[in-house]
């Protein structure tokens, strides 16, 4: 008897340390900070699965590249995936909004600008912040790739940044990270970032206003400038997603997103 009930234990025990999974996450750097929390309260409830979230951009295509390749199981996307990439046997799921921020160091005194000057500051046509409101000094406008999620966006939240070519001297910067270093150690710096990087900025960089209007207008949805982040999944996927993907969708989990002064969204999975 006490030779079975043994076999047992050892066949329960084995049976669920094969269930424990090691979750590989990578992608639109914007996310990181998102989903390294989110990963962090998933493994204090399940700690015999781990949560690896890259700690360096991939970016959006690299992603969803990777993660079609099976070097990761679940891609961070802060836009819809694109029509190509929705050929693959992939599948997303948005998670949360976020509000898009034109941010500037905390140096600079100008406090709005109207879409017309931001997009004229990015084309090299207004270089000083007096021309704005602001004090009499260079401007020092950063920016994306043009593969970046949260660059894409910026394109498409001012319609005339759309066609905006930028001048040589804006700087450009590879890496979400980048960005945020770049605008709390520069002076008179202006760029793209996004609220989640602006509550953990700690006052070192602040918003500027565009036409009027702050990211706070979000959830009325009269905010242009949104980043729809996303969870790109492949279609056969393990037990351990299964299981993030339900904690995020738990109460727990919608508390975390709200917490980094997002908008969780209801996902069907």
């Amino acid at each position: 008897m006490k030779k079975t009930t043994l076999v047992l234990a050892l066949s329960i025990l084995i049976a669920t340390s094969a269930q424990a999974e090691t979750i590989k996450i990578g992608g639109s750097g914007s996310m990181i900070p998102l989903l390294t929390n989110l990963g962090k309260a998933f493994m204090k409830k399940n700690p015999k699965d781990a949560i690896e979230v890259n700690p360096k951009s991939m970016g959006q295509p690299g992603g969803i590249a990777a993660l079609n390749a099976g070097a990761i199981d679940i891609a961070m996307s802060a836009m819809p995936i694109t029509a190509e990439q929705a050929k693959l046997k992939v599948e997303q799921f948005e998670i949360a909004r976020v509000a898009g921020i034109v941010a500037v160091n905390k140096n600079v005194t100008a406090t709005n600008l109207t879409s017309q000057q931001l997009c004229d500051i990015y084309a090299g046509k207004i270089k000083n912040w007096k021309q704005v409101g602001g004090a009499d000094a260079p401007i020092a406008a950063l920016t994306r790739p043009e593969s970046d999620s949260t660059k894409a966006m910026f394109r498409r939240a001012y319609a005339c940044m759309a066609s905006v070519k930028e001048a040589p001297e804006i700087l450009n910067l590879p890496k979400s990270a980048d960005m945020f270093g770049a605008l709390g150690t520069t002076h008179n710096a202006i760029g793209p970032v996004d609220s989640i990087a602006l509550g953990d900025a700690a006052g070192k960089f602040k918003e500027i206003k565009v036409d009027n209007k702050s990211h706070q207008m979000l959830e009325s949805g009269k905010w242009p400038f949104v980043l729809r982040n996303n969870l790109v999944l492949r279609k056969n996927r393990g037990e351990g997603v299964k299981r993030f993907m339900a904690f995020i969708k738990s109460p727990e989990g919608q508390a975390i997103i709200k917490s980094e002064k997002a908008i969780p969204t209801v996902f069907k999975f």
